[in-house]
């Protein structure tokens, strides 16, 4: 296909003189690994004041431009400008190449300046990021190096894109609650890291996160717990509050989902929401009782959970929600409303997991739904909701559904109703073959894999979750050669964690490993050299002020 040249500038590199000259980086130590490179002998210093032309780039692209060069002169000062006159001289020069993928790029760093290019924003984005990788970890980190530093690229050739289309990170906030700017600092890593999907587990069993008009308990009631539990992971300690300690209300606001959503959508990362149900709705039916199967709790023989009271611990709750009851349904129509209004993913992600059926099984309105239906399982009855969400929210809001593997593997479980909604199954307990075999698209993120980042680390930690997780089985896990898998996914539950700075230290490095798997080719792993470029970019990491499992790089 015919490269379209948008402006073509040259100059010559004038060295600065500076305090202390920084070291070129490497492009082998780039994390994730570009898919082609080659580096030859020589740097490029970049002088004051360079420039870079747009020409006559549409201004959504144009703009990428010009956000490299603010952080650029943020952390250098060096005083480098965007023009749109192609009379001047500049050191960048920029090409849309309509054949590369839509996150594709390609860098040319010569002796005399730089060659970029990329079909779009996305690519042109990520072009800049790895320039920013390559200068000194300051430039990232978006921290003001040395007065007078030079600052050095290496010479030679990037050709890169992604494996997958799907490079996500999910948190979860219902079980301990994160503000919006400690997910912004999150965003800011998946960006260095090309992570492009954010997947935000927003309500379960312990808390509800989500502001829905009409149900105002439930960011009250329902997104206030008691007697949590606490966690230190500096000093090995886990406690609880106690009943007399409110936890929350800790909910977001609107204005503080869309700045999230803004921010994300600025560094090129998807928010994609999660609401889970029929089961993990704890919190909506603690607020809100009568959307159980057995509102006046007089089923509690059956099982304990029927009290209703928000939970404080891991697990799963028989207490679903009654999904034979209008009310219901009406309520979980508006959630979807709710969602397409303040998200703009194509997608939506309902849950679907660990969904018991006792409830259904002991509820005469569930029993006469499902004879008129015309059902003969009550797990088909899920499958039937699952429809029944699906349909609204693409019927009326033009968007698609996400959901966990249980919605094909739970045992009677109607795959052609399921097949019929054509959702994106995210494999954590199994399922990817069977999602091939039905010809759904998936994401891996393999619970006992290395995929689920919340793990404690292996011989290390005495306190958190299973204490079998180490960069190592990250790195070392294949995601499935299925035509159908679009991705690999870092999965973080928060039972047993509470500080931020431990949500760091059990993600990192261990996203860095997914990061990889999500961009870089198959044929390019190597645990041994993965670890010694993890090490190196932990002058970043600490640049920018995270933390991390250092232990894992030893």
């Amino acid at each position: 296909m015919m490269i379209k040249k948008i402006f073509r500038c040259f100059c010559v590199s004038v060295a600065l003189g500076c305090c202390w000259q920084a070291e070129a980086a490497d492009f082998a130590s780039l994390i994730p690994r570009p898919a082609g490179m080659e580096q030859i002998p020589g740097t490029l210093s970049l002088p004051s004041g360079f420039k870079v032309s747009v020409g006559s780039l549409p201004q959504g692209i144009a703009d990428e431009a010009v956000k490299f060069v603010n952080a650029l002169n943020l952390a250098t000062g060096l005083d480098a400008a965007v023009t749109r006159d192609s009379n001047e001289k500049c050191l960048i020069d920029v090409v849309i190449d309509p054949s590369l993928p839509t996150e594709g790029y390609g860098l040319k760093i010569k002796s005399d300046g730089i060659d970029v290019k990329a079909s779009g924003a996305s690519g042109l984005f990520y072009a800049f990021q790895t320039l920013k990788k390559l200068l000194p970890p300051n430039v990232m980190a978006g921290r003001r190096g040395d007065d007078g530093a030079a600052y050095e690229l290496p010479l030679g050739q990037i050709d890169d894109r992604p494996r997958f289309e799907y490079r996500g990170f999910m948190l979860d906030v219902s079980r301990h609650f994160f503000d919006a700017q400690q997910i912004m600092k999150m965003l800011d890593l998946m960006a260095a890291y090309k992570l492009n999907r954010f997947h935000w587990h927003l309500t379960d069993d312990q808390g509800w996160r989500l502001p829905v008009e009409g149900y105002p308990e439930l960011t009250a009631s329902g997104a206030t717990n008691r007697n949590i539990l606490r966690s230190d992971f500096s000093t090995q300690t886990q406690w609880r509050d106690g009943d007399s300690v409110a936890y929350g209300p800790y909910a977001y606001t609107v204005d503080e989902i869309r700045a999230v959503v803004a921010y994300a959508a600025d560094r090129h990362i998807e928010v994609i929401p999660e609401i889970d149900m029929p089961g993990h709705m704890v919190a909506a039916i603690h607020s809100y009782p009568e959307f159980s199967t057995d509102p006046a709790s007089e089923k509690l023989s059956l099982h304990e959970d029927f009290s209703h009271n928000i939970w404080n611990k891991g697990g799963v709750s028989r207490d679903v929600l009654d999904v034979s009851n209008p009310d219901v349904m009406r309520f979980v129509r508006t959630v979807v409303d709710v969602l397409a209004d303040l998200f703009p993913s194509r997608y939506i992600h309902i849950g679907g997991d660990e969904c018991p059926t006792l409830a259904w099984e002991n509820s005469d309105a569930c029993a006469a739904k499902m004879k008129e239906l015309g059902l003969t399982d009550v797990r088909a009855l899920q499958s039937w909701f699952t429809k029944e969400v699906a349909d609204y929210a693409r019927e009326r809001h033009g968007r698609m559904v996400m959901g966990w593997n249980e919605l094909i593997t739970e045992g009677n479980a109607d795959m052609e109703m399921i097949k019929a909604i054509d959702p994106v199954i995210f494999c954590w307990l199994g399922g990817e073959d069977k999602a091939e075999a039905n010809g759904l698209r998936h994401v891996y993120t393999p619970f006992n894999g290395g995929y689920y980042i919340n793990r404690s680390y292996a011989d290390i930690d005495q306190i958190g979750a299973g204490r079998d997780g180490a960069l190592a089985l990250t790195i070392n896990v294949n995601p499935p050669a299925h035509a159908n898998c679009i991705g690999v996914q870092g999965t973080f539950w928060t039972e047993q964690v509470d500080r931020y700075q431990d949500l760091e230290y059990l993600a990192l490095p261990r996203l860095l490993g997914i990061a990889e798997q999500g961009w870089s080719t198959e044929t390019d792993k190597d645990y041994d050299d993965f670890r010694a470029r993890v090490a190196k970019d932990t002058e970043y990491l600490d640049l920018a002020g995270f933390n991390y499992g250092s232990h894992q790089l030893k």
